[in-house]
Protein backbone atom coordinates (compact mmCIF):
# COMPACT_ATOMS: atom_id res chain seq x y z
CA UNK A 1 0.00 0.00 0.00
CA UNK A 2 1.38 3.39 -0.98
CA UNK A 3 0.31 6.45 0.96
CA UNK A 4 -0.10 9.54 -1.19
CA UNK A 5 0.66 12.97 0.21
CA UNK A 6 0.19 15.98 -2.01
CA UNK A 7 2.17 19.18 -1.54
CA UNK A 8 0.93 21.79 -3.98
CA UNK A 9 2.64 25.15 -4.43
CA UNK A 10 0.03 27.90 -4.12
CA UNK A 11 -0.29 31.04 -6.21
CA UNK A 12 -2.04 33.36 -3.74
CA UNK A 13 -0.85 34.59 -0.34
CA UNK A 14 -1.26 32.93 3.05
CA UNK A 15 -4.16 35.18 4.13
CA UNK A 16 -6.21 34.14 1.09
CA UNK A 17 -5.98 30.40 1.91
CA UNK A 18 -6.29 30.94 5.68
CA UNK A 19 -9.54 32.79 5.02
CA UNK A 20 -10.78 30.14 2.55
CA UNK A 21 -10.17 27.34 5.05
CA UNK A 22 -11.86 29.24 7.87
CA UNK A 23 -14.87 30.12 5.67
CA UNK A 24 -15.27 26.41 4.96
CA UNK A 25 -15.46 25.50 8.64
CA UNK A 26 -11.83 24.62 9.38
CA UNK A 27 -9.89 26.26 12.16
CA UNK A 28 -6.18 26.64 12.74
CA UNK A 29 -5.44 24.22 15.57
CA UNK A 30 -1.63 24.34 15.54
CA UNK A 31 1.12 26.62 14.32
CA UNK A 32 4.86 26.62 14.71
CA UNK A 33 8.13 27.60 13.10
CA UNK A 34 10.35 24.62 12.37
CA UNK A 35 14.05 24.59 11.51
CA UNK A 36 15.25 21.32 9.97
CA UNK A 37 18.84 20.47 9.08
CA UNK A 38 19.44 17.35 6.97
CA UNK A 39 22.69 15.37 6.83
CA UNK A 40 23.63 12.49 4.58
CA UNK A 41 26.57 10.31 3.66
CA UNK A 42 24.90 9.15 0.43
CA UNK A 43 24.67 10.45 -3.12
CA UNK A 44 21.19 11.96 -3.58
CA UNK A 45 21.35 12.22 -7.39
CA UNK A 46 18.31 10.71 -9.07
CA UNK A 47 16.42 9.88 -5.87
CA UNK A 48 12.71 10.51 -5.33
CA UNK A 49 11.54 12.89 -2.59
CA UNK A 50 10.88 10.01 -0.18
CA UNK A 51 14.19 8.30 -1.01
CA UNK A 52 15.98 11.57 -0.23
CA UNK A 53 14.17 11.82 3.12
CA UNK A 54 15.16 8.25 3.96
CA UNK A 55 18.79 8.85 2.93
CA UNK A 56 19.12 11.72 5.40
CA UNK A 57 19.29 12.22 9.13
CA UNK A 58 17.10 15.18 10.05
CA UNK A 59 17.77 17.33 13.08
CA UNK A 60 14.73 19.39 13.99
CA UNK A 61 15.18 22.77 15.66
CA UNK A 62 18.91 22.29 16.23
CA UNK A 63 20.20 23.84 19.43
CA UNK A 64 23.26 23.75 21.63
CA UNK A 65 22.53 20.20 22.82
CA UNK A 66 22.68 18.96 19.23
CA UNK A 67 25.99 20.65 18.36
CA UNK A 68 27.94 17.64 19.68
CA UNK A 69 25.79 15.26 17.63
CA UNK A 70 26.24 17.45 14.52
CA UNK A 71 30.01 17.38 15.04
CA UNK A 72 29.92 13.57 15.31
CA UNK A 73 27.92 13.31 12.06
CA UNK A 74 30.42 15.52 10.23
CA UNK A 75 33.31 13.53 11.71
CA UNK A 76 31.66 10.28 10.53
CA UNK A 77 31.59 11.45 6.90
CA UNK A 78 28.15 13.03 6.76
CA UNK A 79 27.63 16.39 5.13
CA UNK A 80 24.93 18.98 5.64
CA UNK A 81 22.73 19.00 2.52
CA UNK A 82 19.65 20.98 3.53
CA UNK A 83 18.94 23.71 6.05
CA UNK A 84 15.28 24.67 5.93
CA UNK A 85 12.94 26.88 7.92
CA UNK A 86 9.17 26.77 7.58
CA UNK A 87 6.11 28.32 9.17
CA UNK A 88 3.61 25.49 9.62
CA UNK A 89 -0.16 25.93 10.14
CA UNK A 90 -2.55 22.97 10.68
CA UNK A 91 -6.29 23.20 10.01
CA UNK A 92 -9.12 20.80 10.71
CA UNK A 93 -12.76 20.63 11.70
CA UNK A 94 -14.86 18.23 13.71
CA UNK A 95 -15.00 14.78 12.16
CA UNK A 96 -11.75 15.12 10.20
CA UNK A 97 -9.11 12.42 10.71
CA UNK A 98 -6.42 14.50 9.07
CA UNK A 99 -5.15 18.05 8.87
CA UNK A 100 -4.69 20.48 6.04
CA UNK A 101 -1.22 22.02 6.40
CA UNK A 102 -0.23 25.39 5.02
CA UNK A 103 3.54 25.78 5.04
CA UNK A 104 5.56 28.86 4.18
CA UNK A 105 8.94 27.37 3.31
CA UNK A 106 11.98 29.64 3.08
CA UNK A 107 13.38 29.82 -0.48
CA UNK A 108 10.37 27.89 -1.87
CA UNK A 109 7.10 29.66 -1.02
CA UNK A 110 3.62 28.70 0.21
CA UNK A 111 2.49 25.08 -0.11
CA UNK A 112 -0.54 23.09 1.02
CA UNK A 113 0.02 19.51 2.20
CA UNK A 114 -2.61 16.82 2.67
CA UNK A 115 -2.88 13.09 3.05
CA UNK A 116 -5.93 11.23 4.35
CA UNK A 117 -6.02 7.75 5.91
CA UNK A 118 -9.60 7.37 4.65
CA UNK A 119 -8.12 7.07 1.14
CA UNK A 120 -5.20 4.68 1.82
CA UNK A 121 -7.17 1.68 0.49
CA UNK A 122 -7.27 3.25 -2.98
CA UNK A 123 -4.60 3.20 -5.69
CA UNK A 124 -2.21 6.16 -5.91
CA UNK A 125 -4.04 8.05 -8.66
CA UNK A 126 -7.42 7.69 -6.93
CA UNK A 127 -5.91 8.91 -3.62
CA UNK A 128 -4.45 11.90 -5.42
CA UNK A 129 -7.75 12.84 -7.07
CA UNK A 130 -9.63 12.45 -3.77
CA UNK A 131 -7.08 14.64 -1.96
CA UNK A 132 -7.36 17.38 -4.59
CA UNK A 133 -11.16 17.15 -4.48
CA UNK A 134 -11.04 17.45 -0.69
CA UNK A 135 -8.84 20.56 -0.89
CA UNK A 136 -11.15 22.05 -3.50
CA UNK A 137 -14.11 21.49 -1.16
CA UNK A 138 -12.28 23.76 1.33
CA UNK A 139 -11.99 26.65 -1.12
CA UNK A 140 -8.91 25.74 -3.15
CA UNK A 141 -8.97 25.65 -6.93
CA UNK A 142 -6.52 22.90 -7.89
CA UNK A 143 -6.61 21.08 -11.21
CA UNK A 144 -6.31 17.27 -11.12
CA UNK A 145 -3.29 17.51 -13.44
CA UNK A 146 -1.36 19.82 -11.08
CA UNK A 147 1.80 18.16 -9.82
CA UNK A 148 3.05 18.64 -6.29
CA UNK A 149 6.34 20.34 -5.50
CA UNK A 150 9.07 18.16 -3.98
CA UNK A 151 10.76 20.31 -1.31
CA UNK A 152 14.03 18.42 -0.91
CA UNK A 153 14.52 17.73 -4.61
CA UNK A 154 13.83 21.43 -5.32
CA UNK A 155 16.43 22.50 -2.77
CA UNK A 156 18.92 19.88 -3.99
CA UNK A 157 18.71 20.74 -7.69
CA UNK A 158 18.13 24.49 -7.25
CA UNK A 159 15.04 24.46 -9.45
CA UNK A 160 11.43 23.49 -8.84
CA UNK A 161 10.98 19.72 -9.05
CA UNK A 162 7.53 18.14 -9.23
CA UNK A 163 5.89 14.74 -8.80
CA UNK A 164 2.48 13.20 -8.19
CA UNK A 165 3.30 12.07 -4.64
CA UNK A 166 5.43 13.99 -2.15
CA UNK A 167 5.61 10.77 -0.12
CA UNK A 168 6.79 8.77 -3.15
Amino acid sequence: MTIVEIGIKLDKDFDYYDSALKSNGLECVFQTVTHDVYYTNKNLDGLTENEMKKACIRLRNPNEELKEYEAKLLNDGYKKVFDTVKEDYHYCKEGMHNRVQLQIIKDIGLLVYLDNSDYYEFDEETQRIKLIDELNSYGFNINHNTLGLDKLRTLYYGEEMFSKNQNG
